[in-house]
């Protein structure tokens, strides 16, 4: 797909047309396949990226127009069979549901997927006029362009930037799921900004409405360099060792949640797996974790799943108590939670053709102590932003030993310092399993302010885990 150089308010509207297009082919399909299956479900993520890696030497674009993936299931005689592709092309998916009803197997199924029910697509995560302003010709550019002036700028007066790198970009996802009962579909669209200095300090930014000023994008390099420490401090520097107080950054309390706590979530198996039941204590009273795919202003955020039902809102942990956890789709149409998704982790094919239940957007909610009451009692301790190695965290444990991304030390009397990369690991676990040691999550402080990482809002966490 080509946008052209339409007017600002055709660009949003050939997405838009595009999408249409797409579901109406989609809904067409079945029925071109006769009696050949009982039902068939072809589900679309169609992503196309515009985008700017910054380097010393200037601007380095990047263009990826309607990367597809697709994954089909199809019923037949009580069986169920799945297969995916990466083109846009019926005669492809008739090969693919041939594959499918090779391999398929006998489930307690229905013998047809229930009709997706669908919701207009609104501002919660595609605003036309964000689409209009950043595709118009060169404004993606000219706002990296500023970046990266603004930050060489800034450089000649705070010296020690010896590095950097990081990106802008703008990323549309087009979502349908049809079956031989209906289709839905939906667009989602998004600005998202990263700066990296020297290696050893970040920061973000996101957004999927369209600000009144594009501003703070333009001055993130600044902000990044000016909130950069010159100092850098390893663990003999502070004399750490053991069991210390640390703040994770809610970038970084995302990545533990999803990586460790959001799996226990998705399911009875790994419930069952780990002894807990719902109504049971797993965390401290003060935590409180909802799955909500309705959150305004998240990219991650949904109108319907990838099994097409709405999305709706699902109180995880209460209180400190799990309250429930995440479940397909009835054998009979039940919708469960609503939370089933397809995860490519990255690749350009499916790796789980069948949507599987998971977390999408999260939210925990705010604490009552603001930040910089937070850390004002604090002796030595760290502000961990980021992890490197969390693949190897253990999600039936919740155990997990990484290293440090980024982070500074929080030390009474003196300015913070960077955390020297490669030279700090953390290790703990997230939660209490029976008989077993007490998680982070048991005791922790969670600050005021709340955090949007793009696909979360959290706060701040004080807790103590192992150096």
């Amino acid at each position: 797909m080509s946008l052209g150089k339409p007017s600002r308010v055709r660009r949003a509207q050939l997405v838009a047309n595009e999408l249409e297009e797409l579901a109406q082919r989609i809904s067409r399909f079945p029925a071109t396949l006769g009696q050949t299956v009982d039902d068939v479900e072809v589900w679309l993520c169609r992503t196309s990226r515009w985008a700017f890696g910054f380097e010393p030497t200037g601007l380095r674009p990047s263009l990826m127009l309607g990367r597809d993936q697709i994954g089909l299931r199809v019923l037949k005689d009580g069986k169920l069979g799945a297969a995916s592709c990466t083109r846009f092309d019926e005669s492809t998916w008739r090969g693919c549901v041939d594959q499918a009803l090779a391999a398929a197997t006998t489930t307690a199924g229905p013998s047809q997927f229930t009709a997706p029910r669908t919701r207009k697509p609104g501002p919660l995560t595609f605003d036309p006029d964000l689409c209009d302003a950043i595709l118009a010709p060169g404004e993606l550019h000219r706002m990296a362009d500023a970046v990266v002036d603004n930050l060489r700028h800034e450089a000649t007066r705070t010296p020690g930037l010896t590095a950097f790198g990081g990106h802008a970009r703008y990323t549309l996802k087009r979502f349908v799921v049809g079956t031989r009962g209906g289709v839905c579909a939906s667009i989602h669209g998004g600005v998202s900004a990263e700066v990296v200095l020297n290696r050893d300090h970040a920061d973000t930014f996101h957004t999927v409405h369209n600000p009144e000023s594009f501003q703070p994008l333009a001055l993130l390099g600044v902000r990044t360099l000016r909130g950069r420490p010159t100092e850098s401090a390893s663990p003999r520097d502070l004399g750490l060792r053991g069991r210390v107080p640390v703040v994770l950054h809610p970038r970084a309390f995302e990545a533990l949640l999803r990586r460790l706590v959001a799996p226990l979530m998705a399911g009875s198996s790994k419930q069952n797996t780990l002894g807990f039941r719902e109504g049971d204590r797993v965390a401290h009273s003060a935590f409180t974790l909802v799955e909500d795919a309705g959150l305004d202003g998240l990219f991650s955020s949904r109108h319907f799943d990838d099994e097409g039902s709405p999305t709706r809102r699902n109180p995880l942990v209460m209180r400190g108590r799990l309250t429930q956890t995440l479940l397909p789709r009835g054998p009979n149409g039940q919708p469960g939670s609503a939370a089933s998704y397809r995860h490519t982790l990255g690749t350009t094919e499916p790796q789980e053709v069948g949507p599987r239940p998971t977390a999408s957007s999260l939210f925990v909610e705010r604490g009552e102590v603001a930040f910089h009451e937070l850390v004002a009692g604090l002796d030595k301790s760290l502000l961990v932003q980021s992890f490197m190695g969390l693949h190897g965290a253990d999600p039936i444990t919740t155990q997990f030993s990484s290293g440090v991304g980024t982070g500074v030390t929080l030390e009474r009397g003196r300015e913070s310092r960077l955390l020297a990369p490669g030279a700090w690991n953390v290790s703990g676990a997230c939660l209490t399993l029976p008989g077993g040691v007490a998680g982070f999550l048991s005791d922790i402080v969670l600050s005021r302010e709340l955090y949007d990482t793009g696909t979360a809002i959290l706060p701040y966490c004080l807790t103590t885990l192992s150096v």
